[in-house]
């Protein structure tokens, strides 16, 4: 009887991201940067930072979706499902490590997040509908005047991984125009499996997927990312927390093997909470630079 009411709940904390402030700007940082906005195929405009934008390379941020921003992620909206996280991300630090290495980074909210513009619905898809952020960042990039043919590189977390598989299915032309050279994707991540993860009955998750696909156009909780990934068209760097309780390690291995290009993975050994992982590069930037400096030089 009370499958169908926690099934609900637990599909909305998915679809429905609680708005958060933007408490810091780059300027808090030490980084020189401005205010942009940029629209994207279906009309929405997304809004964000392009920061240290003379450098001659640039880096497109991708944040994790779920009441993140291009800020971060504030402590007190995580919502009481799974184990609580005890940290701040603030993607203010790994934009720092980039411009020290001498990047520029645009951070910018996906749909529904942040500052950007929301969808009729209002709700997230797991990356789908998404990816069109990530082809809208991209072409963005590629129309400014002070890019003149920089390379581009992608730093994609969780949600932000999954919409840039979906990008590279939908227009791997747009990536190879823009001259997009490398990617870091940490952490992709299906509803589903986070879900799965919390040990809830069949009953609960079947009502889970019944609201989740009612409410969000007809997407599942398992988007076929796997799929997707064959279409990756740049060299790729696939990062995850090997103790990482809320995903299906095999599925991550099944979405490594179907990226079809130059690829590597690197396995987080000393994260035992999920969110470890979205921090590791801001004390570990060594592994995504050399990454990127590999292939953008």
């Amino acid at each position: 009887m009370l499958a169908k009411p926690i099934g609900r709940f637990l599909a909305s904390t998915m679809l429905e991201p609680l708005p958060q402030p933007i408490p810091k700007t780059p300027d808090d940082y030490g980084m020189e940067y401005r205010n942009v906005a940029f629209r994207t195929r279906d009309g929405l405009t997304l809004r964000g930072w392009l920061v240290n934008e003379e450098a001659r390379r640039i880096i497109i941020m991708t944040h994790f979706g779920y009441r993140a921003n291009r800020y971060g992620y504030q402590l007190r909206y995580q919502p009481r499902l799974t184990k609580p996280y005890d940290k701040e991300i603030e993607f203010g630090y790994v934009a720092k490590c980039l411009v020290e290495a001498g990047y520029a980074v645009l951070m910018y909210d996906l749909r529904n997040h942040g500052e950007s513009d929301k969808t009729k619905l209002g709700v997230g898809t797991g990356g789908f509908e998404e990816r069109l952020d990530v082809i809208a960042a991209i072409e963005f990039v590629d129309s400014e005047v002070t890019k003149k043919e920089k390379p581009i590189g992608l730093l994609s977390y969780c949600y932000g991984a999954n919409t840039s598989f979906f990008a590279m299915q939908e227009d791997r032309q747009t990536f190879e125009k823009a001259g997009v050279k490398a990617m870091v994707a940490l952490q992709p991540l299906r509803n589903g499996d986070y879900l799965k993860s919390m040990k809830i009955p069949n009953s609960v998750y079947e009502a889970a997927e019944d609201y989740y696909q009612s409410s969000s156009g007809g997407h599942s909780l398992l988007p076929p990312i796997e799929e997707a990934a064959k279409s990756t068209c740049v060299p790729t760097r696939l990062v995850q927390a090997r103790k990482d309780p809320n995903t299906n390690l095999a599925w991550i291995n099944d979405v490594y093997s179907n990226i079809p290009v130059e690829k590597e993975m690197f396995w987080l050994e000393e994260p035992t909470h999920r969110f470890d992982g979205y921090n590791w590069f801001r004390d570990h930037p060594e592994d995504m630079l050399g990454w990127f400096n590999r292939y953008m030089s």
